[in-house]
């Protein structure tokens, strides 16, 4: 479980393709406080870390992961959103993120009003049930409002704080997010509209 409060911003210093996946590693100040199996949210996908260095960690993104997220799309030198798991007793300063992507949506817009930036993304239809105006959502990771809907469309206010403190300053139009929906949403839908098991 994570909150959506970025801990650091790593870099990707190498990925190597294997039978299983691909395997990230990601350079990082706390990689030497890790221990093999714990959970590290990168770009906001729950990943197992295995093995580290003094400043790096490894972890392998397996095929279902690729294609549900733009892990797959980074280069050597991007970018990561990273956060460790939430402990128990610690502030949930963002909201409860599971780390489970749905899906890999499209900023169409980017605009400034004030001192905040507004970023638009394109949501698939099936998703659709599952924001509200004011409702939470992930974005790479960061616990973000949604201050704006319109049609398949939501938009989200990047405060200077985070822009600063994340990767959001990467984003251009065309940058494909990792989005994942509210879960509590998710349970909700489900108990609304129950469909067989599939």
């Amino acid at each position: 479980m994570f909150t959506g409060i970025i801990e650091a911003v790593g870099r990707l210093r190498s990925l190597a393709t294997e039978d299983n996946g691909i395997r990230l590693c990601i350079q990082t100040k706390f990689a030497s406080e890790l221990v093999p199996g714990q959970s590290v949210a990168v770009n906001g996908v729950c990943l197992t870390a295995e093995k580290f260095t003094n400043d790096a960690f490894e972890v392998v993104a397996v095929p279902e992961t690729l294609r549900k997220t733009n892990l797959g799309a980074i280069g050597s030198g991007a970018a990561l959103n990273l956060e460790r798991a939430l402990q128990m007793g610690a502030r949930l300063d963002g909201h409860m993120v599971q780390g489970h992507v749905d899906a890999a949506c499209p900023i169409v817009e980017i605009s400034e009003d004030d001192n905040e930036r507004l970023y638009t993304l394109e949501i698939p239809a099936e998703f659709a049930q599952l924001v509200i105006r004011s409702g939470s959502i992930a974005i790479d990771g960061i616990s973000l409002t949604i201050a704006r809907l319109k049609n398949l469309e939501l938009t989200v206010a990047i405060v200077p704080h985070t822009y600063e403190h994340t990767n959001a300053a990467m984003w251009q139009v065309g940058t494909r997010c990792n989005i994942e929906f509210d879960v509590l949403g998710k349970y909700v839908a489900r108990q609304l509209k129950p469909t067989p098991w599939v």
